[in-house]
């Protein structure tokens, strides 16, 4: 069963009603009122209609079983700094299974047809790991600029950098608001326009910094995609596809804040429309396989889990904040709690296999791309 989140104290705020106006309309004591409040009983169930009434909501609403309508939406972080303070880790591990290197030479020297060296620009660039991967294969004497707000993934990025022996030159800033101080043969970002909102304006500004015949390449995912993409030996694959209430809060996000679920499907009409040529796209081939026969199983699973966040449980009032997250964005509670529910059961079932996991996963990376006028 859904648990139940009395919303009378907020309903009570929101409408500026005092417990006694809400208690005399009920035919109950004020400190009846209280008690429902501070969650010490429940009001009689033939109550909950005429409350709701009271307030104009459902009572679903009422229960907080679904979001109050009118409540105030409150923006996803993603596309913030403070958030990205805290995600070095994640990228760490998840970038580990972002793409064949083979496909990847090939989309260079096949597909893009790069044999000059060129200057790039890579934007929300993390820590560097798509400047260290275009390096490897592009000619001698290309050069690479990042930019990226967060402190911890430009720190990282250039000891990565030396470390390795490449060249390369970091930005700490906002990618919306830096003035570059040239323009670019390659203009790139990975997996960004899925985190900001209005992806639109931010493909405007890297073509904007495209030299005249450069090329602007867009990697991003559809959240449509990633969500078929896991299959783990053992759990149902049905199950693990579910994403019962996350199709209305993607509608929500794009609808609130112009946060883009369907980016990557959508990035070539984009391109078209800001009138870049010869637009194409390619599927990044990659397929992470990984079972105990695997080379360095432990350590691709460790990175795997680590991404997903299957690494490590959380509190009770942690998931009852994510539920309230989850409802503020469109979900209804039973959904959000359903949710949840499977997370344990992944974890569960892993800490049970640890040492027999075989799962298989599809990120579909989607790889838009085109060449400035």
């Amino acid at each position: 069963m859904s648990k139940i989140q009395l919303r009378i104290y907020d309903l009570r705020k929101k409408n500026q009603v005092g417990q006694r106006e809400l208690a005399n309309k009920l035919g109950v004591s004020t400190q009846t009122v209280s008690k429902w409040e501070n969650d010490v009983c429940m009001p009689d169930i033939s109550l909950l209609p005429e409350i709701a009434q009271f307030f104009r909501i459902t009572v679903d609403e009422l229960l907080g079983l679904k979001p109050l309508s009118g409540e105030e939406y409150i923006p996803a972080r993603s596309g913030e700094k403070e958030y990205w303070e805290q995600r070095l880790n994640y990228l760490l591990a998840s970038r580990k299974s972002f793409w064949n290197e083979d496909y990847f030479q090939f989309l260079i020297d096949r597909v893009w047809k790069i044999d000059k060296p060129v200057d790039i620009l890579d934007c929300g660039c993390g820590f560097g790991y798509m400047g260290k991967l275009l390096l490897s294969y592009l000619p001698k004497g290309s050069t690479y600029t990042g930019i990226d707000f967060s402190s911890n993934m430009i720190e990282e990025g250039n000891r990565l950098f030396q470390e390795s022996g490449y060249h390369g030159e970091f930005i700490c800033d906002d990618f919306w608001r830096h003035e570059f101080s040239k323009k670019y043969d390659l203009v790139i970002s990975q997996c960004a326009m899925r985190h900001v909102n209005e992806p639109q304006k931010f493909l405007q500004k890297m073509i904007a910094q495209t030299k005249s015949g450069g090329m602007v390449i867009a990697v991003d995912v559809n959240r449509e995609l990633e969500s078929d993409g896991l299959y783990m030996d053992g759990l149902d694959y049905q199950e693990l596809c579910d994403r019962e209430g996350f199709r209305k809060m993607w509608q929500k996000e794009l609808a609130c804040q112009s946060r883009d679920y369907a980016v990557g499907m959508r990035m070539p009409i984009m391109m078209q429309r800001e009138g870049l040529l010869h637009v194409d796209v390619r599927v990044n081939d990659k397929i992470s396989f990984v079972s105990p026969e695997t080379e360095e199983y432990e350590e691709l699973l460790e990175s795997f889990l680590a991404e997903k966040q299957w690494d490590k449980s959380i509190s009770v009032e942690e998931e009852e904040q994510l539920i309230c997250e989850f409802i503020n964005h469109g979900m209804d509670r039973k959904e959000a709690e359903a949710y949840c529910r499977k997370q344990r059961k992944i974890q569960s079932f892993i800490m049970e296999n640890r040492e027999k996991l075989t799962y298989l996963f599809y990120r579909g990376l989607i790889i838009s791309y085109g060449w400035k006028k």
